[in-house]
This record gives structure tokens, sequence and C-alpha cells, in this order.
């Protein structure tokens, strides 16, 4: 699956699939790739800013439940501060009733990171979806489980960065 700009124009979004194929790369002018996608059965997708727009102010509401404070990242990201309040379940279970509570009433499958800082919360968040065995939802909360996280991402893997 492979989601296109306004107009046609780039690849905005890709499945992990088409990332593997080396057809799914981020803002790649479509015409360049587009023989590639249609020889491996890629399903091409317009975008509908609209209904981005609704699903993310959902999201974004229900996630704001949550947390005394909260910073609307991105369309699809969302930053809680909790200025040193700690959940009475603790952070995996608050963090799983977000979760829970997207899934219920957005419909939307989400990863949910908890760390100290903004970038190990991002961190977290990527072992969320892409690190075996958390299922949606990571918590750094001590040193071990920092090292594990950060020992089974690539550099590239946090805010689109890129090596040269």
């Amino acid at each position: 699956m492979v989601v296109l700009t306004n107009n046609d124009g780039c690849i905005c979004a890709a499945c992990h699939i088409a990332k593997r194929l080396g057809v799914g790369k981020k803002f790649i002018p479509y015409f360049q790739v587009k023989d590639d996608l249609e020889k491996a059965g890629a399903v091409i997708r317009s975008s509908n800013y609209e209904l981005y727009a609704d699903i993310s102010q959902r999201m974004m509401d229900t996630c704001s439940r949550f947390a005394p404070n909260s910073h609307i990242y991105s369309i699809d990201e969302i930053f809680h501060n909790y200025d040193g309040w700690e959940p009475p379940e603790g952070w995996f279970q608050h963090a799983r009733a977000i979760r829970r509570a997207v899934w219920t009433e957005v419909r939307l499958p989400i990863g949910v990171g908890v760390g100290p800082t903004p970038t190990l919360a991002k961190a977290a968040n990527h072992a969320s979806k892409r690190i075996a065995g958390y299922r949606g939802v990571a918590v750094i909360d001590n040193e071990q489980t920092r090292q594990h996280i950060l020992q089974n991402m690539e550099l590239t893997d946090i805010w689109g960065l890129v090596v040269v």
C-alpha cells in the first residue's frame, strides 16, 4: 500500500512491505517508481486530507484526556507532559488505557511510548510498533529497558534522520 500526496505527485506514506522493496520511500516522485510499484502489485491510493484531519482530531481529543498537558506535534503524533505526576496504575497500564481508548473510540491502532524525555518517548513509541514483544506499548522507565530499545534501533528510526 502506497499513499500519494496532493495531485498524486509524490509518495507520502507506504506500508512496511513497500519500504522493504525500496519503492515506498517517502517523498519520491511517483512517476519514478510507478513501474516498480505495479510489478510489486502495490495498491496505490490518493490522499484524503479532510479524512486524515478528522481522524487526527478525534485521536488527539481522546489522547488529551489522559494528561494534564499535551502538545500536538504533527497530524499523527502527540506528546503528553505529566509534570512529575505518575499514574497510580503505573505507566504501562496508563499507556495501555490510552491505546485501548483510541481503538475503542476512533478505531485507530496506535503505538504508545513512554519515556523521561521526548526523544526517549519517541524511541519507546518506535519499540511499541517495531520491536518484538512490545505489542503496541513500550515504557522506558529504567536503564535496562532504555539500552534494550536503543540497541535494537537504527539512528534513522527517529524523526527521519538521514545519515550521510
